[in-house]
């Protein structure tokens, strides 16, 4: 049975920082990966990019490390291998090629997992998802195919991106939604109309409020059947409807979950020299104080950094306003702080649709805790800084609806 200092499960950039960060301070140390994925670290976020999913920027642009990067760095990689079970008594880790590894410290970054779509005819070629490289090389080959017609199913940043690079190849695309209008609710109707505005610009037919009962046609796909019965001719499929997060194989461990890995500020989970970070995990966030997932780039990034210096016995408590933005059909959407819809939140809208540039604050007691900004993302520094700054917003309400009142100014309140 091998052993190692350091076991991280999970080869994304959570856990490939982490063991970065480990081998800088600890040159002796025995550090291992074990990723469900049989590549090395790649850019999850380049996937979703026109250049590289129609083909113009190099494939091999992708990975973030080379080949010999692990080697090099004497991190052992187990690619391939899912995590089974975890038993910290024995502080031992079960795979499922059979294979069982001992920590002395572990690191949970396994992040999430495509949502798999259950309907008919869902097996069918043509029908893409897009979280891993290898669903990235189907669309990719699938494109150069010469398709015609495309249906996409759900609404958030992946649709909006991707429905902007078929448009440009001329693809026709149809986007059914079982929403009433789309990137609800991460978005206001008011932005909301401002996205598909542009949507319907550029060609894109909106169905709202609907499901797919049926993906149609032999081997490959031929049309969606909706749940009214009409039915959509297409050749290709886009299920976008979310992800899961792992952590059945986490329940016999005794750790606490909850809808991902409960862990403290410190990334701690409530088993000892046990931590998560990335996008399973739950984290106390002492900006927002609340228990929080933030499932992006950047703050997976900063996670494994951090965790792995409290891995090597520091006490870091992970402070970061989490943000990220998403480019399509010539906008800008932006995301900062917490943006959950939940009933103990204020709105203020900011700027007005007919100019294209509107947002909205989101205050939970009085104070600035997140935002949306469609077309205002020169704000998003500053909108930052309120929400790291725990400004209240309770009395200047008037000010953040005013599109023309410079917000650095509350900096200074």
């Amino acid at each position: 049975m091998q052993s190692f200092r350091y076991l991280i499960i999970g080869g994304g950039i959570a856990g490939t920082s982490a063991a970065e960060t480990l081998r800088k301070r600890d040159s002796d140390g025995t550090i291992a990966i074990v990723t469900d994925e049989p590549h090395r670290l790649y850019s999850r976020v380049l996937l979703s990019k026109p250049a590289f999913l129609t083909g113009t920027q190099p494939f091999d642009s992708v990975w973030m490390k080379p080949k010999d990067w692990y080697e090099t760095n004497r991190i052992e990689l187990f690619s391939g291998r899912a995590a089974t079970s975890l038993n910290p008594v024995t502080k031992s880790l079960s795979l499922d090629d059979g294979k069982t590894l001992q920590y002395e410290k572990l690191l949970i970054a396994t992040g999430t997992h495509t949502r798999e779509w259950n309907v008919p005819g869902a097996e069918k070629s043509g029908v893409h998802y897009l979280r891993t490289l290898d669903h990235a090389k189907a669309i990719i080959d699938d494109l150069q195919k010469g398709k015609k017609r495309a249906v996409m199913i759900g609404s958030a940043c992946v649709t909006y991106e991707v429905a902007d690079i078929l448009r440009s190849r001329g693809i026709e695309v149809t986007e059914v939604m079982r929403e009433n209008y789309f990137w609800e609710p991460a978005l206001s109707k008011e932005e909301a109309g401002v996205v598909e505005g542009r949507l319907v610009e550029h060609g894109v037919t909106i169905i709202r409020n609907m499901e797919v009962r049926e993906v149609l046609g032999d081997r490959d796909v031929a049309g969606v059947l909706l749940k009214n019965g009409k039915r959509i001719d297409c050749d290709m499929v886009f299920a976008f409807i979310g992800v899961v997060v792992p952590t059945d194989w986490l329940i016999s461990s005794g750790m606490k979950l909850e809808r991902g890995v409960l862990t403290n500020e410190y990334l701690e989970t409530s088993i000892p020299d046990v931590w998560a970070a990335g996008d399973i995990a739950r984290y106390k966030d002492v900006i927002l104080d609340d228990n929080v997932m933030m499932g992006n780039w950047m703050s997976a990034l900063k996670q494994g950094e951090m965790v792995a210096e409290n891995m090597l016995g520091d006490k870091k408590r992970f402070e970061l306003v989490s943000f990220h933005s998403s480019h399509g059909f010539d906008d800008m959407i932006s995301f900062a702080g917490d943006g959950r819809a939940k009933d103990d939140r204020e709105y203020i809208l900011r700027g007005n649709a007919a100019d294209r540039k509107l947002g909205r604050f989101i205050l939970r007691g009085g104070r600035i805790v997140g935002a949306t900004m469609v077309n205002r993302t020169q704000e998003l520094a500053t909108i930052v800084k309120l929400i790291m700054g725990h400004v209240d917003g309770s009395n200047k309400k008037t000010e953040l609806a005013d599109p023309n009142f410079d917000l650095k100014k509350l900096l200074s309140v």
